[in-house]
C-alpha cells in the first residue's frame, strides 16, 4: 500500500505531469504519421533523459511509446495505412467501414478500445506483478516459441480471403526473414553481394509498401473519394456510436485484454503478435464471423484492445526480471540504466514507488491521448471525403518521409515501392497482405526461439505443461470453425 501511495505522489508532481503530457503529444503525432513507430520515438527521446529524475524520464519514455498505437489507429481506419506496424490488424475491418461511410463509428470504436485496453493492461499489471513473478519464470524460450507459432496459426483465419492464399502469403512473409544474416549462426543467406540485404528486409518499408502504396494506386485509378458510399456528413453521433460499441462488446474487450497481457508477459512476443491473435480469436467466437473483413466493428475493437493492453504485460518481465517483454522494452531498459536503475528481482523491492509511478503515468497518458483523438475524430473522418487526386500525393509524401526517416536510408524508400508493387499484385489476385506482414514479423523470432529451445532442452522441448496447453489451443483454434460447420450440417 505504501508503494502505491508513494507512486501516486511521485506521479502528481508538476514536472512529472508535464513530461507525461509532452510524451503523450509526441506519441500521438508519431503514431498518426505512417512509418514512424513508437520504438523510433523511444530512440529519439532516450538521449534527452540524461540527468532526469527516474520518475520524469520514465514517464516521458513510456507515455510516448505506449500511446503511439492509439494514434496509429487513425490512419489505419481512415486511409488503410498502419500508423504503427502493429496497427495493421485494425485495417482489416476499420478501412471497409470507412469505405461504407462509417468512418466515424470505426474511429470512435478503435480509439475507445485502444484507450480502454491500455488502462486495462496497466491496472492488471499493477495487480499481477507480485502474483505473476513465479509464473513469468515458467515462460522460457520453448514457451515463447509456441506463443509465436500460435500467432502464425492465426494466418489461416485472418481476413476474408481463401485460407490457402492466406497460408501462402504467410509463408512468403516467413521466407523474407531468411534474407540476411542468420540470427543464431551469423551466416549470411540469400543476399548475394548486396550490402543492404545482408541485414535483411526492414519492417517499416514492408508495412508501408504493402498497405499504403496499393491503396493510393487504387484511389488514383478509381478516382473519387475513400468513402465509396454516399451518406450524411459524419458527426459526433457517429463517433459516440463507436464508443458505445466498445461497451456493448465489453466481454470481448475483457478477453482480448487478457490476450494482450498474456502475450506481453511472454518475453519478446509483444505488440506485433497480440492484435493478430486477438483478431483471430474474435472471429472464432463471433456470432457473425462472415462479416469479418467486410466492416465488422468487433474486428476493429479486438486488435485495438490487444495492441495497447500488451504494454501492461510487457512491463511484468521487464521490471521483474530485466527481460524485455518486447523490442521497445529492450530500448526502455537502456533508459533505466541511464537513470541508474537496474530492473530485476530486486527492483520491485527497492523501487516499488517508481514501478507504481509508471502505472499511474501510463493511465494518465492513455486518457489524454484517447480524449484528444476522440474530440478530433469527427473532423478527422472528413479526410475520407477529400478527392483522391488531392489526397493521394499528400499521403505519398508522408509515406515516403516515414520510410526514409526510420533509418535515414534511401534504400528503404526504394524498398517501399518494391513492396508496394508486390502489395498491389497481391490485392488484385486476392492474396492476404496482413498474413504476409504477420509472417515476416514473427519469422525471425520463431527461428531464433526454435534454435535456442532445441539447444537448451533438446528436441522434446515442447513437453512442459504450459507448452502442452499452447499446443492444444493451436490445434483447437483452426479446427473450431470446421467442427461448428459439421455440427450445423448434422443438425440440418
Amino acid at each position: 500500500m505504501d508503494g502505491i501511495v508513494q507512486g501516486l505522489l511521485l506521479t502528481v508532481q508538476p514536472s512529472v505531469l508535464a513530461f507525461i503530457f509532452l510524451g503523450t503529444i509526441l506519441g500521438t503525432i508519431f503514431g498518426v504519421v505512417p512509418g514512424i513507430s513508437g520504438m523510433t520515438l523511444l530512440a529519439v527521446l532516450l538521449p534527452f533523459t540524461f540527468g532526469m529524475q527516474p520518475a520524469e524520464g520514465l514517464a516521458l519514455l513510456m507515455a510516448g511509446n505506449a500511446v503511439c498505437h492509439v494514434g496509429g489507429a487513425v490512419t489505419s481506419v481512415l486511409l488503410a495505412i498502419p500508423g504503427d506496424p502493429p496497427n495493421a490488424a485494425t485495417i482489416l475491418d476499420g478501412f471497409p467501414m470507412t469505405q461504407q461511410g462509417k468512418g466515424g463509428r470505426a474511429l470512435g470504436a478503435a480509439l475507445t478500445a485502444a484507450t480502454v485496453g491500455g488502462i486495462f493492461g496497466i491496472v492488471a499489471m499493477a495487480v499481477m506483478i507480485p502474483i505473476l513473478r513465479p509464473i513469468v519464470l515458467l515462460f522460457g524460450f520453448p514457451e515463447t516459441f509456441l506463443v509465436v507459432l500460435m500467432g502464425i496459426t492465426f494466418i489461416a483465419v485472418l481476413g476474408k480471403g481463401s485460407m490457402i492464399k492466406g497460408l501462402i502469403s504467410g509463408g512468403i512473409g516467413i521466407f523474407l526473414t531468411f534474407v540476411g544474416y542468420q540470427a543464431v549462426s551469423g551466416i549470411p543467406r540469400l543476399s548475394p553481394d548486396i550490402l543492404y540485404l545482408l541485414y535483411g528486409f526492414k519492417l517499416i518499408p514492408i508495412a508501408l509498401g504493402l498497405f499504403a502504396i496499393p491503396e493510393l494506386m487504387e484511389l488514383v485509378v478509381e478516382g473519387g473519394t475513400i468513402a465509396k458510399l454516399s451518406g450524411p456528413a459524419v458527426g459526433k453521433g457517429d463517433v459516440i456510436e463507436g464508443i458505445k460499441d466498445v461497451f456493448r462488446h465489453w466481454w470481448l474487450v475483457v478477453r482480448c485484454g487478457v490476450i494482450g497481457i498474456v502475450v506481453g508477459i511472454a518475453p519478446a512476443a509483444g505488440a506485433e503478435t497480440s492484435p493478430w491473435i486477438a483478431y483471430g480469436y474474435a472471429k472464432q467466437v463471433s456470432k457473425h464471423p462472415e462479416e469479418f473483413g467486410k466492416g465488422s466493428v468487433e474486428g476493429v475493437i479486438a486488435p485495438q484492445v490487444a495492441v495497447t493492453s500488451v504494454k501492461g504485460g510487457d512491463l511484468v518481465p521487464t521490471l521483474s526480471f530485466g527481460i524485455p517483454g518486447s523490442s521497445s522494452m529492450a530500448v526502455l531498459l537502456g533508459g533505466f540504466l541511464i537513470m541508474g536503475l537496474t530492473p530485476g528481482p530486486f527492483f520491485l523491492k527497492e523501487h516499488l514507488d517508481i514501478a507504481f509511478s509508471l502505472v499511474f503515468s501510463l493511465a494518465i497518458a492513455f486518457v489524454i491521448t484517447g480524449g484528444i483523438c476522440l474530440l478530433l475524430a469527427s473532423r478527422l473522418t472528413k479526410v475520407a471525403l477529400v478527392p483522391g487526386s488531392i489526397l493521394a500525393p499528400i499521403i505519398l509524401i508522408f509515406t515516403l518521409l516515414g520510410a526514409y526517416c526510420a533509418e535515414n536510408d534511401m534504400n528503404d524508400v526504394l524498398m517501399t515501392f518494391v513492396f508496394g508493387a508486390l502489395g498491389y499484385t497481391m490485392m488484385r489476385f486476392g492474396y492476404n497482405r496482413p498474413a504476409l506482414l504477420l509472417g515476416f514479423v514473427l519469422g525471425n523470432l520463431l527461428e531464433t526461439t526454435f534454435h535456442i529451445s532445441v539447444q537448451t532442452r533438446g528436441w522434446l522441448f515442447f513437453t512442459s505443461p504450459i507448452s502442452i496447453i499452447l499446443i492444444l489451443i493451436m490445434i483447437l483454434t483452426p479446427g473450431y470453425p470446421l467442427l461448428k460447420a459439421a455440427m450445423r450440417r448434422m443438425r440440418g
